[in-house]
């Protein structure tokens, strides 16, 4: 099971992540890998604000998945400022993440996009059960 974690893990480039003390990002704080792209603290910060803006204008917030994603983004902005939060229930990751996959959805280019979205979705829904 171990190296099925392993293996979602580096396949969705999070491997990072998991390697970073608590209470020690800082905004250049690299938390994952995708070849020669990274991601860092300030990079993720910016695109949660962005996802929360974009949610809040674009879908009904009263709609319990869109007030859950929008409530999971501010945890994920709290922890990228060192402040503890808590983590979403089994049931709320896979809203969250079918939120998220909604969301590329509507950015995609083409079908070919949306098959990877869709990939990613499948991966991180597998690492949400094969963790929880």
């Amino acid at each position: 099971m171990q190296k099925n974690v392993q293996g979602v893990m580096e396949k969705l480039g999070i491997k990072e992540l998991f390697e970073i003390p608590y209470g020690k990002l800082q905004g250049n704080t690299i938390l994952a890998t995708n070849g020669k792209d990274i991601l860092t603290v300030s990079q993720l910060l910016k695109s949660t604000e962005y996802l929360i803006k974009f949610i809040k204008d674009n879908f009904d917030v009263d709609e319990r998945r869109y007030s859950i994603a929008i409530i999971y983004l501010k945890s994920v902005q709290l922890v990228l400022n060192n402040v503890k939060a808590d983590k979403p229930n089994k049931e709320d990751a896979h809203i969250i993440i079918n939120v998220m996959q909604e969301i590329a959805d509507i950015h995609a280019k083409n079908d070919n996009e949306k098959k990877f979205n869709a990939e990613i979705a499948a991966s991180l829904n597998c690492l949400v059960e094969i963790l929880q």
